[in-house]
């Protein structure tokens, strides 16, 4: 019998592949590698997020690390203030590279690495004007990215969600852009649309 464990702990070694070593090696020759095990990070993240629930951001349990050219990393050193107010928690990691910590989760089906990387090069290529405005433009860019995409399907929670948050605003009526967010019809108008009458 022990020979039989034996056999089968000598068939389940890990086995060395040399040509993938090699290939591996070659893929990181000129690069930084960061290892993390997967389980323990995830496993220290969650521990965190159930001690401080209240810490904003604290929904992204996994640090991603992005890579920028030189004009965004300096567009992230000098508005990490206003990348912070929205939820995005950024630091140096080497280099060009940044790792993000935390990012805002304004609702379930936001991407937040996409947004953090538009911004960014928003920022980098002066698209939000001079100092005056630039961090009220920055928001209201923000605030049309994180805001659930036409012809998304919502669930009635959700659609209730996002009215009770509309009215909590200061100008409900009207988006960032000036557009209407709400429209009054008398009923005479919608018995007309519906051929009513």
């Amino acid at each position: 019998m022990s020979a039989t464990k034996k056999k089968k702990g000598a068939d389940a070694a890990p086995k060395v592949d040399p040509d993938r070593i090699a290939a591996v090696r070659a893929l990181l020759a000129d690069r930084d590698a960061v290892l993390a095990d997967g389980h323990h990070r995830f496993e220290t993240a969650c521990r965190y997020r159930s001690e401080a629930p209240d810490t904003p951001g604290v929904e992204a349990i996994m640090a991603f690390v992005v890579e920028l050219t030189d004009e965004e990393l300096c567009v992230v050193e000098r508005d990490g203030e206003a990348l912070a107010a929205i939820g995005y928690q950024v630091e140096p990691f080497g280099g060009r590279s940044v790792v993000i910590h935390a990012v805002p989760a304004p609702h379930p089906r936001f991407e937040a690495i996409p947004c953090f990387r538009e911004l960014v090069a928003d920022l980098a290529r002066g698209r939000f004007g001079g100092w005056a405005n630039r961090l009220e433009r920055f928001a209201a860019s923000f605030a049309c990215r994180a805001a659930v995409k036409a012809g998304t399907p919502l669930s009635e929670p959700e659609m209730r969600a996002l009215l009770l948050r509309l009215f909590e605003t200061r100008l409900p009526p009207h988006d960032v852009h000036g557009r209407s967010t709400i429209v009054q019809l008398p009923r005479g108008e919608l018995e007309r649309r519906f051929g009513r009458h």
